[in-house]
């Protein structure tokens, strides 16, 4: 009969709720990162669309700024600090450099870090 007896298998009630605290602090990184993220690939597409633009082709940096400042104000994105816009316009081209850090708290002192860089040039 001792042939019979098998060890038990599956997790122990610790290890359970181990693997769902581990669950449950990814899902509340995800939930404090992906709107960052967000953002970034709208900031990203408005630099893209003014470079596209051909009315934005000789516009001095000033109107530039305001252009880029009125469309993230459009897409309701009031986090941004506008000195992280560098417009640069040397050797017959025009630089937009949007590069930037944002922290974000996850749990008590606990915070998450991410930077963003996205340069597009332009003749």
């Amino acid at each position: 009969m001792q042939y019979l007896k098998r060890p038990q298998q599956g997790l122990s009630i610790t290890t359970w709720i181990f693997l769902i605290a581990i669950t449950l602090f990814f899902v509340l990184l995800g939930v404090r990162m992906v709107p960052s993220y967000l953002e970034f690939h709208s900031m990203s597409k408005i630099l893209e669309n003014i470079k596209e633009d051909p009315k934005y082709r000789q516009v001095p940096p000033k109107e530039l700024r305001a252009v880029f400042n009125r469309r993230i104000n459009i897409n309701s994105i009031y986090d941004f600090d506008p000195k992280s816009l560098k417009i640069d316009r040397s050797k017959g081209k025009t630089s937009m450099i949007l590069n930037y850090e944002i922290r974000k708290p996850v749990a008590g002192n606990v915070e998450v870090l991410m930077t963003f860089h996205k340069e597009v040039d332009w003749n």
